[in-house]
């Protein structure tokens, strides 16, 4: 009965995350299409310029509107990051962007990392696969996972957001997470913030140009992250094998 009763929860709980999923992409879909135009419209300089200055008529009331935007992405995993990276850039240029982009950053992070910590592996559970998680399997137990962790989130393509919600899991410590969460993100960062930022200057060759480049190393970052998650995996079975092993070698086990 109680394996019955467990069962059926796992299948409301998945029916509800394909639900949440369909949803936001709905939404996200219809945002699309009804700023599309607004899109088009920014190659007039003018349309460009005042949608800058309505912003900053907003104050401090809409530097809190863009964090508040990229504090969101970070909590709501699904959610893609770039083209609130680019808003900034072109409301505030490339390095005001990205400081505030940044901020945006470390304040998710930690929003994120207390939210794990209150709720615990259920949380995992329902928002990513197992096959997601257990591909970072081999941070649990790696002895430099400071620098793991930098370079996971420091080349691009990699999914930075399951690596936020899993971080509570292995041993780091929180400040030092939350920097390197922060900072491994600049160069990513910058470059849709600079896109951001020549996208408001009218330079429509040079977005051009960062994106293709920004894409290919994205293409070239998820090639490297399966390699060093499959290298890493085998790594750690390969020791565990060892280990085991050396038990029964021993006698340790029994």
């Amino acid at each position: 009965m109680e394996k019955k009763q467990r069962t059926t929860a796992q299948t409301v709980g998945r029916i509800a995350k394909i639900v949440a999923v369909i949803a936001i992409a709905v939404v996200l879909v219809f945002v699309t299409i009804r700023l599309l135009p607004w899109f088009i419209s920014l190659k007039d300089e003018s349309v460009r310029v005042a949608f800058q200055e309505y912003v900053h008529s907003l104050g401090f009331g809409g530097v809190l509107l863009l964090l508040g935007i990229q504090v969101l992405q970070i909590v709501v995993a699904f959610l893609p990051g770039e083209p609130i990276e680019i808003l900034g850039g072109m409301l505030y240029g490339t390095f005001g962007g990205l400081v505030l982009c940044l901020t945006g950053v470390l304040i998710g992070s930690c929003a994120v990392y207390s939210l794990v910590r209150l709720l615990g592996k259920p949380l995992i559970d329902r928002l990513f696969k197992k096959e997601e998680v257990s591909k970072y399997a081999f941070l649990r137990d790696t002895a430099k996972i400071e620098t793991m962790v930098f370079i996971l989130f420091f080349i691009p393509g990699t999914p930075k957001d399951i690596l936020t919600y899993l971080a509570p899991f292995v041993r780091i410590k929180p400040l030092k997470f939350f920097l390197i969460a922060t900072f491994a993100r600049i160069p990513s960062v910058i470059t849709s913030t600079y896109a951001g930022a020549s996208i408001m200057a009218g330079k429509w060759w040079q977005t051009v140009v960062v994106f293709v480049i920004t894409g290919i190393l994205g293409l070239l970052g998820i090639w490297y992250n399966n390699r060093l998650t499959k290298k890493q995996n085998a790594k750690l079975a390969q020791e565990g094998e060892g280990a085991q092993a050396e038990k029964e070698e021993t006698g340790d086990d029994l």
